[in-house]
């Protein structure tokens, strides 16, 4: 009997992705169809896996196609795959979802493919993004950290203002007493909520979808980031934020062979601060005109003397992407340690905010019951 011959190792399957299901409450999702960075890492880890086993291009994009989760990125990959059958670089591929793998990423593919070496280049992606996301979550969970503190107390006090005190407000009135001015201030402040709640959360939702709207507007981002590097500490941490991520990006684009100025280039695209970018642009126009870097990023300054230094020594030295390693290391460490002063400063400010409120809401609301008790008992 003659047997099946056996598929090659090469030969690629030719089902698409599928049609998308997509439930109803998607559709009320602004951030339904992006891709997170997460999974872009995990794409980049499987990638490199299958090509360092030896599996063709095409055929690992077609089985990466129907293993990722979200139905947008598993199309990307499957257009790419096709593309890339049909004789286009892969890089070019990729770089048409600019918003999905940013020109850093595109370029070092287009390294990888040129030279040789795709899979090196894979893996100093996954390291690079895995560093990313392990330096982001931690930043991200430091300004989080206070904001669920400050929504926790603020439902409490709503709470009482809302609920408790016009329990109180009922009880004193049936009394027909004077009450004392800071229980009166409360009960004013509790009407006041209670007969403008809709209202006032009407206003903030207003407020908040204003403040988004000119956020997306260039003077407007210009604003709010100015304006988030001035904030105590927080500033400072989105400043070392940046710029850790900029002299990591930097650095491996600069070991991957890129020359320096294009390096710069890419690198100043991934930052998102734009008070930030312009003077990382600024730096790049001195470079470009002769300057030697280190100079440049100290008279913008925005780096300490310190890191200056450290790359000053890397270009004299020709070790430039391992002293940007170590700036980039180097800002991780402040980052971890302004993260310990934030954890450490907000939570006894936020215990002590919440006991003052409490405090006076509830001296407020038990200074009358003092005083009937004095006149039940015939104290003046």
């Amino acid at each position: 009997m003659a047997t099946e011959p056996q598929k090659q190792v090469d030969e690629v399957p030719q089902e698409g992705p599928g049609p998308e299901n997509r439930s109803i409450l998607s559709y009320l999702n602004p951030f339904y169809g992006s891709v997170r960075t997460s999974e872009l890492l995990l794409f980049t880890k499987y990638f490199a896996s299958l090509t360092r086993a030896g599996i063709a291009v095409l055929r690992s994009l077609s089985t990466l196609s129907r293993q990722m989760k979200t139905y947008r990125f598993r199309k990307i990959i499957w257009d790419s795959k096709t593309e890339v059958e049909g004789g286009s670089p892969l890089h070019m591929c990729f770089r048409k979802y600019d918003d999905v793998f940013g020109m850093l990423y595109c370029n070092l593919i287009r390294v990888g493919e040129e030279s040789g070496r795709l899979v090196l280049v894979l893996d100093r992606l996954s390291a690079l993004l895995d560093r990313r996301i392990h330096v982001r979550r931690k930043v991200i969970g430091a300004m989080t950290y206070p904001a669920i503190i400050t929504f926790v107390a603020a439902l409490v006090v709503i709470f009482l203002l809302t609920f408790v005190i016009p329990q109180f407000s009922k009880l004193f009135e049936q009394f027909n007493q004077q009450l004392p001015w800071l229980t009166v201030k409360v009960i004013e402040v509790s009407n006041f909520l209670t007969n403008n709640f809709l209202t006032i959360l009407a206003t903030f939702l207003a407020i908040g979808l204003l403040i988004y709207q000119v956020n997306q507007t260039k003077p407007g981002k210009r604003f709010f980031d100015y304006w988030k590097l001035k904030v105590p500490l927080f500033g400072g941490l989105t400043q070392k934020y940046t710029i850790a991520l900029y002299a990591r990006n930097l650095a491996t684009l600069f070991e991957s062979g890129i020359n320096i100025i294009t390096a710069m280039n890419i690198s100043n695209e991934a930052v998102e601060n734009v008070i930030i970018q312009k003077s990382l642009e600024d730096v790049v126009h001195e470079v470009e005109g002769g300057i030697p870097i280190a100079k440049a990023l100290s008279k913008a300054q925005i780096m300490p003397e310190l890191s200056v230094q450290m790359i000053e020594v890397g270009e004299e030295s020709g070790n430039l992407d391992e002293m940007l390693t170590r700036v980039a290391e180097f800002y991780e460490d402040e980052i971890n340690f302004l993260i310990d002063q934030i954890t450490a400063m907000v939570e006894p400010a936020f215990i002590v905010v919440i006991g003052v409120i409490t405090g006076i809401i509830v001296l407020a609301m038990y200074l009358p019951i003092f005083r009937m008790a004095k006149v039940v008992t015939g104290g003046r």
